[in-house]
Protein backbone atom coordinates (compact mmCIF):
# COMPACT_ATOMS: atom_id res chain seq x y z
CA UNK A 1 0.00 0.00 0.00
CA UNK A 2 2.89 2.61 0.57
CA UNK A 3 4.45 1.42 -2.50
CA UNK A 4 1.35 2.63 -4.42
CA UNK A 5 0.80 5.90 -2.62
CA UNK A 6 4.19 6.81 -3.23
CA UNK A 7 4.29 5.31 -6.66
CA UNK A 8 1.21 7.82 -7.44
CA UNK A 9 3.23 11.01 -5.78
CA UNK A 10 6.21 10.50 -7.88
CA UNK A 11 4.45 9.49 -10.82
CA UNK A 12 2.23 12.83 -10.22
CA UNK A 13 5.60 14.94 -9.35
CA UNK A 14 7.15 13.60 -12.58
CA UNK A 15 4.18 14.93 -14.72
CA UNK A 16 4.67 18.07 -13.19
CA UNK A 17 7.86 18.59 -13.83
CA UNK A 18 8.16 17.71 -17.23
CA UNK A 19 5.13 19.71 -18.34
CA UNK A 20 6.99 22.06 -17.44
CA UNK A 21 9.78 21.38 -19.39
CA UNK A 22 7.20 20.97 -22.53
CA UNK A 23 6.17 24.82 -21.39
CA UNK A 24 9.96 25.85 -21.29
CA UNK A 25 9.85 28.43 -24.59
CA UNK A 26 13.49 28.53 -24.76
CA UNK A 27 16.81 26.58 -24.40
CA UNK A 28 18.02 28.32 -21.52
CA UNK A 29 18.92 26.17 -18.15
CA UNK A 30 15.97 27.04 -15.77
CA UNK A 31 16.21 23.86 -13.03
CA UNK A 32 18.52 22.87 -10.55
CA UNK A 33 17.75 19.20 -8.98
CA UNK A 34 19.06 18.77 -5.13
CA UNK A 35 18.49 15.89 -2.87
CA UNK A 36 14.96 16.16 -0.87
CA UNK A 37 16.83 15.88 2.39
CA UNK A 38 18.47 19.30 1.44
CA UNK A 39 15.32 21.14 0.72
CA UNK A 40 14.94 23.26 4.05
CA UNK A 41 18.24 25.07 3.75
CA UNK A 42 18.23 25.45 0.07
CA UNK A 43 14.27 26.60 -0.04
CA UNK A 44 15.39 28.94 2.51
CA UNK A 45 17.99 30.26 -0.07
CA UNK A 46 15.99 30.33 -2.82
CA UNK A 47 13.04 32.20 -1.02
CA UNK A 48 15.87 34.97 -0.11
CA UNK A 49 16.95 35.08 -3.87
CA UNK A 50 15.91 38.20 -6.03
CA UNK A 51 16.55 36.95 -9.45
CA UNK A 52 14.10 33.43 -9.68
CA UNK A 53 15.44 32.73 -13.64
CA UNK A 54 15.47 29.62 -12.35
CA UNK A 55 13.75 26.60 -10.31
CA UNK A 56 14.61 23.88 -7.66
CA UNK A 57 13.37 20.09 -7.92
CA UNK A 58 13.51 17.65 -5.63
CA UNK A 59 13.62 14.34 -4.80
CA UNK A 60 15.38 11.28 -4.96
CA UNK A 61 19.53 11.78 -6.25
CA UNK A 62 19.49 8.35 -7.66
CA UNK A 63 15.76 9.07 -9.92
CA UNK A 64 16.86 12.76 -10.42
CA UNK A 65 19.70 11.43 -11.56
CA UNK A 66 18.19 9.40 -14.30
CA UNK A 67 16.00 12.48 -15.35
CA UNK A 68 19.35 14.56 -16.42
CA UNK A 69 20.52 11.43 -18.15
CA UNK A 70 16.99 11.36 -20.58
CA UNK A 71 16.59 14.89 -20.63
CA UNK A 72 19.42 17.31 -19.87
CA UNK A 73 18.96 19.96 -22.20
CA UNK A 74 17.25 22.51 -19.23
CA UNK A 75 19.32 21.21 -16.29
CA UNK A 76 21.55 24.01 -15.10
CA UNK A 77 22.79 22.50 -11.51
CA UNK A 78 22.92 19.30 -9.06
CA UNK A 79 23.17 19.02 -5.34
CA UNK A 80 23.37 14.99 -4.92
CA UNK A 81 23.63 12.80 -1.53
CA UNK A 82 25.07 10.13 -4.00
CA UNK A 83 28.58 9.96 -5.68
CA UNK A 84 27.38 7.05 -7.47
CA UNK A 85 25.12 9.55 -9.16
CA UNK A 86 27.38 12.24 -9.63
CA UNK A 87 30.53 9.81 -10.81
CA UNK A 88 27.43 8.28 -13.27
CA UNK A 89 27.11 11.98 -15.00
CA UNK A 90 31.13 12.58 -15.02
CA UNK A 91 31.03 9.06 -16.88
CA UNK A 92 28.60 10.22 -19.22
CA UNK A 93 30.07 13.55 -19.72
CA UNK A 94 27.57 16.17 -18.43
CA UNK A 95 29.23 17.42 -15.25
CA UNK A 96 33.40 17.86 -15.66
CA UNK A 97 34.84 16.45 -12.38
CA UNK A 98 36.67 20.03 -12.25
CA UNK A 99 33.45 21.62 -11.92
CA UNK A 100 32.69 19.43 -8.36
CA UNK A 101 32.24 20.40 -4.77
CA UNK A 102 31.65 18.63 -1.69
CA UNK A 103 29.25 20.56 0.01
CA UNK A 104 28.17 18.74 3.35
CA UNK A 105 28.05 15.25 4.96
CA UNK A 106 25.60 13.58 6.85
CA UNK A 107 24.98 10.20 9.27
CA UNK A 108 22.13 7.77 9.52
CA UNK A 109 20.55 7.13 12.61
CA UNK A 110 17.93 4.75 14.10
CA UNK A 111 14.60 6.82 14.80
CA UNK A 112 11.09 6.86 16.20
CA UNK A 113 8.09 9.03 17.05
CA UNK A 114 8.60 8.00 20.61
CA UNK A 115 11.71 6.91 21.95
CA UNK A 116 10.90 4.36 24.44
CA UNK A 117 13.97 1.91 24.38
CA UNK A 118 17.73 1.81 23.76
CA UNK A 119 19.36 0.11 21.04
CA UNK A 120 20.13 -2.78 22.81
CA UNK A 121 16.48 -3.03 23.46
CA UNK A 122 15.94 -2.57 19.72
CA UNK A 123 17.91 -5.15 18.55
CA UNK A 124 16.43 -7.64 21.11
CA UNK A 125 12.64 -6.89 20.19
CA UNK A 126 13.07 -6.82 16.57
CA UNK A 127 14.51 -10.37 16.14
CA UNK A 128 11.17 -11.29 18.27
CA UNK A 129 8.13 -11.82 16.40
CA UNK A 130 6.70 -8.63 18.09
CA UNK A 131 4.58 -7.26 14.83
CA UNK A 132 7.36 -4.43 14.68
CA UNK A 133 8.45 -3.48 11.40
CA UNK A 134 11.75 -0.77 9.38
CA UNK A 135 11.46 1.66 7.25
CA UNK A 136 13.51 2.50 5.42
CA UNK A 137 14.36 4.54 1.94
CA UNK A 138 13.70 2.89 -1.41
CA UNK A 139 17.59 2.12 -2.73
CA UNK A 140 16.15 2.54 -6.23
CA UNK A 141 15.28 5.96 -5.62
CA UNK A 142 17.25 7.36 -3.02
CA UNK A 143 20.86 6.64 -1.67
CA UNK A 144 19.40 6.73 1.52
CA UNK A 145 17.86 3.14 0.66
CA UNK A 146 21.70 1.95 -0.19
CA UNK A 147 23.34 3.19 2.87
CA UNK A 148 19.95 1.96 4.96
CA UNK A 149 20.90 -1.84 3.54
CA UNK A 150 24.44 -1.39 4.25
CA UNK A 151 23.97 -0.79 7.82
CA UNK A 152 20.59 -3.39 7.92
CA UNK A 153 23.26 -6.47 6.51
CA UNK A 154 25.86 -5.77 9.02
CA UNK A 155 23.44 -5.93 12.11
CA UNK A 156 20.58 -7.98 11.26
CA UNK A 157 20.28 -11.12 9.22
CA UNK A 158 18.60 -11.80 6.36
CA UNK A 159 15.81 -13.48 7.26
CA UNK A 160 14.52 -10.51 10.12
CA UNK A 161 15.26 -7.84 7.24
CA UNK A 162 12.98 -9.88 4.36
CA UNK A 163 9.79 -10.29 7.34
CA UNK A 164 10.75 -6.61 8.91
CA UNK A 165 11.45 -4.28 6.35
CA UNK A 166 9.57 -1.84 4.48
CA UNK A 167 11.55 0.21 1.83
CA UNK A 168 9.51 2.90 0.22
CA UNK A 169 9.95 6.11 -1.14
CA UNK A 170 12.74 9.02 -0.46
CA UNK A 171 14.02 9.77 3.17
CA UNK A 172 11.57 12.94 3.37
CA UNK A 173 8.59 9.80 2.92
CA UNK A 174 10.27 7.61 5.50
CA UNK A 175 10.48 10.35 8.15
CA UNK A 176 6.49 11.28 7.24
CA UNK A 177 5.80 7.95 7.52
CA UNK A 178 7.82 7.91 11.55
CA UNK A 179 6.03 10.66 12.37
CA UNK A 180 2.50 9.34 12.16
CA UNK A 181 2.88 5.69 12.96
CA UNK A 182 4.24 5.35 16.39
CA UNK A 183 4.84 1.65 15.63
CA UNK A 184 7.43 1.95 13.00
CA UNK A 185 11.18 2.19 13.38
CA UNK A 186 12.90 4.11 10.92
CA UNK A 187 16.49 4.40 9.42
CA UNK A 188 16.87 8.28 8.32
CA UNK A 189 19.38 11.13 7.73
CA UNK A 190 20.11 12.55 10.90
CA UNK A 191 19.13 15.94 9.57
CA UNK A 192 15.73 14.81 8.80
CA UNK A 193 15.49 13.01 12.48
CA UNK A 194 16.31 17.19 14.05
CA UNK A 195 13.99 18.64 11.51
CA UNK A 196 10.95 16.79 12.50
CA UNK A 197 11.72 16.10 15.97
CA UNK A 198 11.57 12.62 15.93
CA UNK A 199 13.68 10.38 18.38
CA UNK A 200 16.98 9.60 17.91
CA UNK A 201 17.34 5.99 19.56
CA UNK A 202 20.95 5.49 17.35
CA UNK A 203 23.86 7.39 15.67
CA UNK A 204 25.56 4.65 13.58
CA UNK A 205 29.32 4.26 12.83
CA UNK A 206 30.21 5.59 9.45
CA UNK A 207 31.93 2.36 8.91
CA UNK A 208 28.58 0.78 8.80
CA UNK A 209 27.55 2.37 5.56
CA UNK A 210 29.33 4.14 2.52
CA UNK A 211 30.41 7.96 3.33
CA UNK A 212 27.27 9.86 3.02
CA UNK A 213 28.45 12.98 1.24
CA UNK A 214 26.22 15.80 -0.73
CA UNK A 215 28.15 17.37 -3.65
CA UNK A 216 27.64 20.31 -5.90
CA UNK A 217 28.19 20.52 -9.70
CA UNK A 218 27.64 23.14 -12.43
CA UNK A 219 26.17 20.57 -15.88
CA UNK A 220 28.36 21.33 -18.83
CA UNK A 221 25.74 22.85 -20.76
CA UNK A 222 24.42 25.22 -18.20
CA UNK A 223 24.05 29.02 -19.96
CA UNK A 224 21.89 30.46 -16.75
CA UNK A 225 24.60 32.88 -14.80
CA UNK A 226 21.41 32.99 -12.65
CA UNK A 227 22.36 29.30 -11.59
CA UNK A 228 25.93 29.44 -10.95
CA UNK A 229 25.44 32.43 -8.61
CA UNK A 230 22.71 30.46 -6.49
CA UNK A 231 25.03 27.48 -6.08
CA UNK A 232 27.86 30.10 -5.22
CA UNK A 233 25.91 31.86 -2.94
CA UNK A 234 25.43 28.33 -0.98
CA UNK A 235 28.85 28.10 -0.21
CA UNK A 236 28.90 30.84 1.88
CA UNK A 237 30.25 30.85 5.55
CA UNK A 238 26.44 32.38 6.82
CA UNK A 239 24.66 28.61 4.81
CA UNK A 240 27.81 26.59 5.87
CA UNK A 241 26.35 28.27 9.72
CA UNK A 242 23.32 26.79 9.34
CA UNK A 243 24.04 23.26 7.75
CA UNK A 244 25.51 22.92 10.93
CA UNK A 245 22.79 23.96 12.88
CA UNK A 246 20.47 21.50 10.88
CA UNK A 247 22.55 18.35 12.15
CA UNK A 248 24.90 18.34 8.97
CA UNK A 249 28.74 18.64 8.53
CA UNK A 250 30.39 20.93 7.01
CA UNK A 251 34.22 22.24 6.33
CA UNK A 252 34.34 25.85 6.79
Amino acid sequence: MLKIIYTYLLSLSTIIFFLFFIGCSNDKSKIIMVAASLREIVDEEYLNTNNKDFFINYGGSISLSRRIENNQKKIGAVIFASNSSIDNLIEKGIIDKKNLRTFAKNSLVLAKSNRVESYEDFIENINQNLGQKIVIADKNIAPAGKYSNQVLEKILSKEIINEKVIASGDVSYVSNLLIYNSDYYGIIYKTEAIKNNLEIIYEFPNNLHDEIEYKMAILNNNNNISIVNFIDKLTSENILNKLTDLGFKVEK
